[in-house]
């Protein structure tokens, strides 16, 4: 009784331990960093996120320099809780209007513990640790983050050689990749899993010139189109029940286009020009 009693706490303790993560983070932006913004997601809906806390630390003396207090807060609908800037749209916490989020090498961590126990100046610890990400911007290592927060990895937003437009983001597979913001939204660089689980829809010209795109299946049905702007913000919501969809009201940019048709979810990056 005693083995099934500790057996029943570890499984607790490990599920309640692993219910929010990291998602995405946009650390630096042209000019000031007005847009910067740490998404979390949960991995059910509206989950209460009492007793958890988020907390910045600088790589310069890898300790503490802002804590932010969760509790009274959910996650939305989506599982998806937003930390940014004063600029970014609809977010959940706003900390200021620029340069709040340092650039690296940094980090950011979630635990589980009393924000009374995390005053600026707290060195970098693993205790009550959910999850962290140790960034940098073209960076150097930063040991002392990375084995203070049990990581082995510290990604780099300029990977791309485009940090001021790109985020890095949760790949789903415990790492991070770094593309084009998703606010609110999947993750570009997880958006290809479903697409290949479903070969069946298609979408074509892509890049978009004419002020149109064609979305084929080999399924009959209707299609539930949503297409995001980077920033995670709705554009268009359609059921759609031909192939040709009209976009000519989309500025040239990027954007997050959904493709949802029976139990057939399908995300895609769409560049119109």
């Amino acid at each position: 009784m005693k083995k099934l009693i500790l057996l029943t706490s570890v499984l607790f303790y490990a599920f309640s331990f692993s219910q929010i993560q990291i998602n995405e983070v946009d650390v630096d932006q042209t000019g000031t960093d007005t847009t910067e913004f740490i998404e979390i997601s949960s991995d059910t809906p509206n989950f209460p996120l009492d007793g958890y806390l988020v907390v910045l630390y600088n790589g310069t003396d890898d300790q503490s320099y802002k804590t932010i207090n969760l509790a009274g807060y959910t996650t939305d609908p989506n599982g998806f809780f937003i930390i940014g800037s004063n600029n970014i749209p609809n977010a959940d916490i706003t900390i200021g209007n620029s340069n709040i989020i340092q650039n690296g090498p940094d980090a950011i961590a979630i635990y589980q513990d009393d924000a009374a126990n995390f005053p600026n100046g707290t060195a970098v610890t693993s205790t009550n640790l959910i999850d962290a990400i140790v960034y940098g911007t073209d960076d150097d290592d930063d040991i002392g983050l990375l084995d203070g927060l049990l990581q082995t990895i510290q990604y780099d937003e300029d990977l791309n050689g485009n940090k001021d437009a790109e985020s890095i983001q949760n790949d789903g597979f415990d790492s991070f990749c770094v593309d084009l913001p998703t606010l609110r939204s999947p993750n570009s660089c997880v958006l290809g899993v479903p697409e290949m689980q479903s070969e069946s829809i298609k979408i074509y010209p892509n890049p978009v010139t004419k002020g149109f795109v064609n979305i084929t299946s080999n399924v009959r049905g209707i299609k539930n189109i949503s297409i995001y702007d980077v920033l995670g913000k709705q554009i268009i919501n359609i059921l759609m029940h031909g192939e040709k969809l009209d976009i000519s009201a989309l500025r040239s940019g990027i954007y997050i286009l959904k493709i949802e048709q029976g139990k057939t979810t399908t995300s895609k990056k769409l560049i119109v020009k």
